[in-house]
């Protein structure tokens, strides 16, 4: 009789947060794609999201058939790899990513010979803590995506040895954390292709003495969950490691074999070293940026192919752009990153392809500049845009490629906080009047300046004075550090700076991966983007930075919830400030930018930006048009038993910024003694914004308004709330 077996694992914790068990069926030769499910006819689901995407085969390597444009009811044939085959009287028949279908409602469905009760039973018995709160479709996913191959009893892949770490602190985000379904959404909005591959998942790990000797062809002594580093929870590992190896298989679908292979990295800290099928690939130093390789010439013609990957990070004993991270975690210095950090995923592409887009609004004249740079053939190549305003076809015309174009919009509708209004754009690239390449993009009608009133500079939005009601943001997680669990959790925390009546927010000497802008872009948040700091000790590790600054500029160029570049914070790592700001204003002139945090730095940059905790207040400055930020304030420490990274109520490692208060009360009323301090201000000074300090604990720090494991919000955000208004 098949059923699942008991999983033997160390703690209850353990198993709730890994959604992706290891459950095992007691016969042999059986394989989770071949499984078929035998769905009761009538069987329907309703579509999460309306657009969701429809292939002709069960991945995101096959081709894109359609998208859904309303909720609409599948009937299921069949489920294989996590998605479901579906037949649809108004659409054509075609499979479904299983996290695109939310409720499944039927009592008689039945997996495998067994109804639903059944199954439930089979999955508590084994531990798995949600088996009677999942919904049918999850059940029947978690059972059917469990199934492992059993050869002689030994597990392929290396799954026995992936648990998660035991770390001090959870979210509950990371009970969705899936071993085989790890941060599925497609990883770059802003150039989105329908055809990819996701390499997230268990690969091979080890301690690397050195670098020298790459481990081809065998397996590694340990197992990471990609892409949280090694000292996080969830990679499985928690351990700091200067030097590492990754190694994974993979194959490339043959539906491709006509199409140059892309290798994408979201993001590894800090050099990183790739090799295919034991050839050297390339090398990249920078932790916050993405970078790619054509892998196609060092494939071979067997089906499985090895990637290994080496990684150097030497944390704050190099010169390398790292900010805040630390071997030796205290104070407002947090823990280190070391590896892979956001998603790897391969694309097909052909010869000739749209390697980016660089997209300028401009609100005078009436529409965007923009840039579509092509990789490969450029002669008898064109581009034709479409653009699509809520759906509606509001533009569809010819450009040239690789050189700078300007489209108009008729009846423009700007972005901004309260209506973030978004284009939907598609670009398709012909070669010889062949389709060779297309992508998908998006873009934001606004404007950001600094403009004289009444003889101070006050920051403009589309033209109209915006006062900054803004907070920090570090981006840190108790369970994957720099990596979200999940991409519900990036955007639960812009949702929450908004609910508390946030309109900006300072991210904080960390590059987000760009899915957090693509949630700032939907949901209407400004963002502050810092540089992370370095230590730029010699002329080598200065030109590190100015060569990761104006990468970063250039990757996050698009997204129109950034209006502000922050290049230097408290004199860390500062040099040639004025040097930086012409730097950033060359690469970037749509944007405003802050030379120098903290200390009210004059004359470089369009903002002056000041510190002040505990006691609030803005120094004399020269009469200047520069607008003036109250850069951070607040500070202010409460502490949850529970919720803390040190396990208890105990402030002795509390940083000496933070105001300790006793309770919310307390709190609330320092709050809004700053709040009228701020506002006098405004008054007095001509503030144009101010950033609280900070939307959630990091650490060893309580101030944030939420606790660090995201599962208290401390104060009321609608008391909060209500306290701003006197700012907008």
């Amino acid at each position: 009789m098949n059923c699942v077996k008991a999983i033997s694992i160390s703690t209850l914790q353990k198993l709730m947060l890994l959604v992706g068990l290891t459950l095992l069926l007691s016969f042999k030769q059986v394989y989770a794609a071949e499984i078929k499910i035998d769905f009761p006819e009538g069987l329907s689901c309703s579509n999460v999201n309306s657009r969701s995407s429809i292939r002709n085969g069960p991945g995101t390597e096959y081709i894109e058939l359609y998208r859904t444009k309303t909720k609409t009811h599948f009937v299921f044939e069949s489920i294989k790899d996590g998605w479901y085959k579906i037949k649809s009287d108004d659409e054509a028949s075609g499979w479904i990513a299983s996290r695109d279908v939310n409720s499944c409602k039927s009592a008689t469905i039945r997996f495998l010979d067994k109804n639903l009760t059944d199954l439930r039973n089979e999955l508590a018995n084994a531990g798995y803590p949600f088996a009677f709160d999942d919904p049918i479709n999850k059940i029947v996913e978690v059972y059917a995506e469990t199934v492992e191959r059993i050869d002689d009893n030994k597990e392929l892949y290396g799954r026995e040895k992936y648990r998660v770490g035991g770390g001090p602190l959870f979210t509950s985000f990371s009970n969705e954390v899936a071993v085989d379904d790890v941060l599925p959404e497609y990883p770059r909005p802003q150039l989105e292709r329908s055809e990819w591959i996701n390499l997230n998942g268990l690969w091979g790990f080890e301690k690397a003495g050195d670098l020298v000797n790459p481990p081809f062809g065998r397996q590694l002594s340990d197992t990471i969950l990609v892409p949280f580093v090694s000292e996080s929870s969830l990679s499985g590992v928690m351990e700091h490691v200067d030097q590492v190896w990754y190694r994974r298989e993979f194959k490339v679908p043959s539906v491709w074999k006509q199409k140059r292979i892309m290798l994408h990295f979201g993001a590894v800290d800090w050099e990183t070293t790739v090799y295919i099928n034991g050839s050297y690939v390339g090398k990249h130093q920078g932790g916050y940026d993405s970078f790619n390789y054509d892998i196609t010439d060092f494939l071979t013609s067997d089906s499985t192919q090895e990637v290994v990957v080496g990684v150097f990070d030497p944390t704050d004993s190099g010169e390398q752009v790292r900010g805040k991270q630390t071997h030796n975690p205290k104070d407002i210095w947090y823990t280190a990153n070391t590896g892979i950090w956001q998603t790897v995923w391969l694309e097909p592409v052909s010869a000739t392809h749209i390697h980016s887009l660089k997209i300028t609004p401009s609100i005078d004249k009436g529409g965007i500049g923009l840039f579509i740079k092509v990789a490969g053939q450029s002669t008898s190549t064109f581009a034709r845009i479409r653009i699509y305003s809520q759906h509606k076809l509001v533009l569809d015309q010819q450009v040239p490629i690789n050189s700078d174009n300007f489209l108009t919009i008729r009846n423009p509708v700007y972005w901004d906080i309260y209506n973030p209004h978004l284009y939907d754009v598609e670009v398709e690239l012909f070669n010889n009047n062949i389709l060779v390449d297309k992508v998908n993009s998006y873009f934001g009608l606004r404007t950001i300046s600094v403009e004289d009133v009444n003889g101070v500079g006050r920051i403009h939005l589309n033209g109209k004075p915006l006062f900054h009601v803004g907070v920090l943001d570090q981006g840190y997680w108790p369970d994957g550090l720099y990596t979200a669990p999940t991409d519900d959790a990036l955007r639960y925390d812009i949702e929450m700076a908004k609910e508390f009546g946030y309109n900006l927010i300072r991210k904080h000497m960390k590059v987000e991966p760009q899915r957090w802008y693509y949630w700032a872009d939907r949901l209407g948040m400004l963002v502050w983007q810092d540089m992370p700091m370095a230590n730029n000790w010699t002329d080598w590790g200065k030109q590190l930075y100015r060569n990761e600054l104006d990468r970063m500029i250039t990757k996050l160029y698009n997204h129109p919830s950034i209006v502000t570049w922050v290049l230097f914070n408290e004199r860390w790592g500062e040099f040639d400030v004025q040097e930086a700001v012409l730097q950033t204003k060359q690469t970037d002139s749509s944007r405003l930018v802050v030379g120098a945090t903290g200390y009210a730095d004059e004359e470089k940059g369009d903002i002056i930006s000041y510190h002040s905790y505990k006691q609030i207040n803005f120094p004399v400055v020269k009469n200047t048009l520069q607008a003036r930020v109250l850069g951070e304030w607040g500070g202010l420490g409460l502490s949850s038993v529970g919720h803390l990274w040190n396990g208890s109520g105990s402030n002795s490692q509390t940083p000496e910024y933070v105001e300790l208060v006793n309770d919310s009360s307390n709190f609330v009323n320092r709050y809004q003694g700053h709040i009228n301090e701020i506002k006098n201000m405004v008054n007095v000074l001509g503030l144009s914004g101010a950033i609280y300090s900070q939307i959630t604990d990091v650490e060893r720090e309580s101030t944030g308004l939420i606790t660090y494991d995201r599962k208290k919000i401390k104060i009321d955000p609608a008391l909060i709330s209500a306290m701003h208004s006197v700012l907008k």
